[in-house]
């Protein structure tokens, strides 16, 4: 007797993960899992091709979101592709600590280094009547991030610049009400030890940080009291071994700054304001 679509994901791998196959198996069936499991039915021969090329892949370590061709983002889903930073949680979670940072709505958001568009499009759909600009050097990253936001129907100004290194810039100078960013901070040193998935499949210009991590960081930091309107904030994302770097930085800069936690209890996100 021929197996059941869920019978083949089951027997598919033991090295992968169950919640994984299924998503996988519920990629390559087009179906979801409770239709599935009611209809009892196998896979075509195509489609269990497609299954096992996948489930092969994962246990090669590509990134069970470049495989399904989407990641999570706090309520909805955005297009992945390779070259291009895959969202993870904890940005998600600089999105929800962000929010409860602000001590009013917004009118003028700027996104450093947007990659899929996923901040962007979460925070165009918190504050509906705020202007949205978002950067971002790469222009294959641009592109998926204006597909990511058209689908979401949101409207953002994506901008190809180097931080804050674009057309018309100035004009920007005193009025962001937030400026956000998950800019590149693994001290270069570091990158070698990462995990794989994330070392072999994330863009490198994503991720390091320079000798200490804090390069870019200290970039934006440097910018951030002109760009910054009286009452506005910056909000980063960084890493526990930025620490050091930003408690020397923050002895001499004029900026008021604010630590915050991730999930974990780690050091994870930089409030900032003039």
């Amino acid at each position: 007797m021929q197996k059941t679509a869920l019978e083949e994901a089951r027997s598919a791998s033991l090295k992968i993960d169950w919640h994984e196959r299924l998503l996988l198996l519920e990629c390559v069936a087009a179906r979801s899992l409770p239709t599935l499991i009611a209809r009892k039915e196998p896979l075509d021969p195509d489609q269990s091709s497609r299954l096992s090329n996948l489930i092969e892949q994962r246990e090669k370590g590509v990134p069970l979101q470049l495989l399904l061709g989407t990641a999570a983002f706090l309520d909805f889903e955005v297009e992945v592709r390779p070259e291009v930073f895959i969202p993870r949680p904890e940005t998600a979670q600089l999105v929800e600590r962000t929010l409860a940072e602000l001590n009013e709505d917004p009118g003028l958001i700027m996104e450093l280094g947007t990659g899929t568009g996923a901040i962007a499009i979460a925070l165009a759909q918190r504050f509906p009547g705020a202007r949205l600009i978002a950067t971002d050097l790469a222009p294959v990253a641009l592109r998926l991030a204006e597909r990511n936001a058209e689908r979401m129907k949101e409207h953002i100004q994506f901008v190809m610049g180097n931080l804050f290194g674009f057309e018309c810039a100035s004009r920007l100078e005193g009025k962001l009400d937030l400026l956000i960013s998950n800019p590149p901070y693994i001290p270069t040193g570091l990158l070698a030890k990462l995990p794989p998935e994330v070392r072999n499949f994330d863009p490198l210009i994503s991720l390091d940080g320079g000798s200490d991590g804090f390069r870019i960081v200290k970039r934006i930091l440097d910018e951030t009291e002109r760009f910054l309107a009286p009452k506005g904030l910056a909000a980063l994302e960084i890493d526990p071994l930025l620490s050091e770097p930003l408690k020397r930085y923050a002895e001499t800069s004029p900026l008021q700054f604010k630590r915050g936690v991730d999930s974990y209890g780690n050091l994870r996100f930089l409030f900032v304001r003039r």
